[in-house]
């Protein structure tokens, strides 16, 4: 109790859910009139609608390759006439769907059903991002080609769609669903879905998630990539935000990783339900939504929330696969499939998936298995893993000579400097054991988070990691928990320890976001954790009842909190944000996007307009060029200007020489990301921009065509 007094005093005075000095700025941006039109709810029911026809298909063709794999195949039911009734399909669809709904909160679940559904959707994307792929490797990513792919998909997936959404009928229903829970997660779903309905201003969509998609579909085709390292990561998500970028736009590209959360919460509770055998998730789903990091994410057009979706259902069917006596091998082939398309994300999906096959030989040896069976369930893993996440890396090889481009074996545009610069060794904490004990507490407060609004963990976790250290680390209560319980401590830990050696070694990787998957793996082992603690309970005093009134007090400030968040300046509450101007049409997209944005989307519009169309266009320490209409090139991991350096010294003629030769016409200027290198207290002193070199060149080889505030300078390139 001490401890969460503690936590609770010093997280909730580092992150206040809302401050005095935030109050004008929510009234002024209450005072802002909402108008609805019939044209912008027209424009928003468009982008819901293609991204649905997009997650639609996905569930159709996932229940075919569902029903192929289900790892149990005996109760697994087999296709039926009706299902190529076409007629009947639409007319049940929205009855079938709430019916989904409420059986996600009944206490007697059909998990075959559920089961189909989520994973079913996970497979689907996965397929749809790979057929995507090889349509961008043989050059036939255009419009038509892809509509017509989608059409016949279409075809394949309807008869699907109306088994996938097929619920038995329910014994009973709950009497009655907690409120306060039932509350929080219709407003956090509700406030993150009509975020997710707004223009992208994301840091890493803007980047290089949307970006590679609009190259692809202007290319028509998957290139060897520009200077921009971002591009060659594995991108399976990009794939599927290509599709919607192609029917409708870049609203329904971030719908598709919206639509995520709903399998991520699905898979929380199916596992806290069927392994840890509890009578109800929703204390699984409550502890997953009270990161702020999950609703801010499924707003935006990135791929964490599906990274965590695909390594934890690979953790799924590996605990499916030890619940008999005899391994299921169809569930690790499931396993593999998933870590697979884990790969196809990230690079950092190797320590989840190494973490996976870990745990399977650990399994092997407890059960001691022979070495015939052990080598068939090493290779039910490893085979489908490999097949289905190797294509990203075989592109690699290909494009650039290194299949983990640009890490470990370089590459083309890729030199030493580089390569340190990009990993900023020896900027971490380095082997201070006092950092190290108190990184909970750290990571809790974001004090020295990289990306301090796309990895808050809100308090619970930390709150509860002494009963977390009692169960997991000394076993306490070993009889009576759940096998599940241990293999998720064990991918939590695993997780933990290759983030902290990366802090230990790089600054650039403290990112809490990167720790997602651990905080979800977490979620139905501490509902669990929680239940258990009901074992103390005296008449005069309950430690679990005290604990959920604590759970309820930080998720009713968790609520403000995302009403009103403005924590260093970020503005990420949703009154900031407004959505229903821009949904219901009262505001336009270059309004908003001027709004979220500043000067960057201003900047950007003015290039468009005054530059020539055959500009090209070099970048200085700004990544986002995704609303560039003319040839822009970015500075990615904001080393351009040094490599400059690394190269040429403090020769400005050659500096210009060569970007002469490289074709740039134009170079653009962004002092907040040149600020931020000359200030950092991370960034070296050796490593920090001469700026002396920058006023010559701008004073004797460019010219200055427009500033904007100051933010944002962009010049022309002289003739000679």
């Amino acid at each position: 109790m001490g401890w969460l007094f503690y936590v609770a005093g010093i997280y909730f005075v580092t992150q206040k859910p809302v401050s005095p000095a935030d109050i004008p700025l929510i009234t002024a941006s209450l005072r802002q009139p909402t108008a609805f039109s019939a044209a912008g709810l027209g424009h928003t029911t468009l982008n819901v609608l293609a991204a649905l026809w997009l997650w639609a298909i996905a569930l159709g063709i996932g229940g075919w390759l569902w029903q192929w794999l289900a790892p149990d195949r005996k109760n697994s039911p087999q296709i039926h006439t009706d299902e190529r009734r076409y007629s009947s399909v639409l007319k049940n669809l929205l009855s079938k769907s709430v019916k989904i709904c409420v059986h996600l909160w009944t206490n007697q679940p059909e998990q075959l059903s559920t089961e189909r559904l989520i994973f079913g959707a996970g497979l689907g994307i996965g397929a749809l991002g790979l057929l995507t792929f090889g349509l961008g490797l043989a050059g036939w990513l255009t419009r038509p080609v892809i509509f017509g792919m989608l059409g016949v998909l279409s075809i394949v997936a309807i008869p699907k769609l109306r088994f996938t959404f097929h619920v038995s009928r329910f014994k009973r229903f709950p009497a009655h669903i907690p409120l306060m829970a039932t509350a929080f997660l219709s407003i956090t779903l509700f406030l993150a879905f009509t975020i997710a309905l707004l223009p992208p201003t994301d840091w890493d969509g803007l980047g290089y998630h949307l970006v590679g998609p609009k190259l692809y579909l202007q290319q028509h085709n998957i290139f060897p990539s520009i200077d921009f390292p971002s591009l060659s990561y594995p991108g399976l998500l990009e794939m599927n935000f290509a599709l919607a970028m192609a029917v409708r736009g870049d609203i329904s590209a971030k719908l598709m990783h919206f639509g995520f959360v709903f399998l991520l919460g699905g898979l929380v509770w199916l596992i806290a339900r069927k392994f840890l055998r509890m009578k109800s998730g929703r204390l699984a789903l409550l502890f997953l939504f009270s990161m702020p990091m999950v609703p801010t994410l499924a707003g935006w057009a990135y791929n964490d929330l599906a990274l965590a979706f695909f390594e934890l259902a690979a953790v799924y069917f590996l605990v499916y696969s030890f619940q008999s006596s005899v391994f299921s091998r169809r569930a690790l082939v499931l396993s593999g499939i998933f870590a697979g398309l884990a790969m196809g994300l990230k690079y950092t999906s190797a320590v989840a998936v190494g973490t996976v096959g870990v745990l399977l030989l650990w399994q092997l040896w407890r059960r001691k298995e022979s070495p015939a069976n052990s080598l068939r369930a090493v290779a039910a893993f490893a085979l489908p893993a490999l097949a289905v996440g190797s294509p990203w890396y075989l592109k690699n090889w290909l494009f650039t000579g290194n299949p983990v481009y640009p890490f470990l074996f370089g590459g083309v545009f890729w030199d030493d400097f580089r390569a340190a610069a990009y990993a900023g060794a020896g900027s971490g904490i380095g082997w201070n054991w006092a950092a190290l004990a108190s990184l909970p507490v750290q990571l809790t407060l974001g004090v020295r988070d990289a990306n301090f609004t796309d990895g808050r963990t809100g308090v619970l976790f930390l709150a509860l990691l002494p009963p977390v250290l009692m169960y997991g680390i000394f076993r306490y209560r070993k009889k009576v928990q759940p096998p599940a319980l241990s293999i998720l401590l064990m991918f939590a830990l695993a997780q933990f320890a290759f983030w902290t050696l990366g802090v230990v070694w790089s600054a650039g990787l403290w990112q809490s976001r990167l720790l997602l998957p651990m905080f979800v793996a977490l979620s139905p082992a501490l509902a669990w954790i929680v239940d258990d603690l009901a074992h103390l309970d005296h008449p005069q005093f309950s430690l679990r009842q005290f604990l959920l009134l604590f759970i309820a007090f930080a998720l009713t400030l968790g609520v403000v909190d995302q009403l009103f968040a403005n924590h260093i300046g970020s503005r990420t509450g949703w009154v900031y944000y407004r959505p229903d101007r821009y949904i219901g049409g009262a505001e336009s997209r270059a309004d908003y996007l001027s709004r979220r944005t500043g000067a960057h989307f201003r900047a950007l519009s003015r290039l468009n307009r005054e530059l020539p169309a055959d500009a090209v266009v070099q970048f200085l320490w700004e990544p986002r060029t995704y609303f560039c209409q003319i040839d822009c090139h970015p500075d990615g991991i904001l080393d351009i200007y040094g490599h400059w350096q690394y190269l040429y010294g403090k020769d400005a003629a050659a500096i210009n020489a060569a970007l002469r030769r490289d074709g740039v016409t134009h170079v653009l200027v962004f002092s907040a990301g040149l600020d931020f290198l000359l200030h950092d207290p991370s960034v070296p002193p050796k490593d920090r921009p001469d700026v002396t070199l920058l006023n010559r060149l701008e004073n004797d080889f460019w010219d200055e065509v427009f500033s904007l505030n100051g933010a944002y300078t962009v010049f022309v390139i002289r003739d000679s």
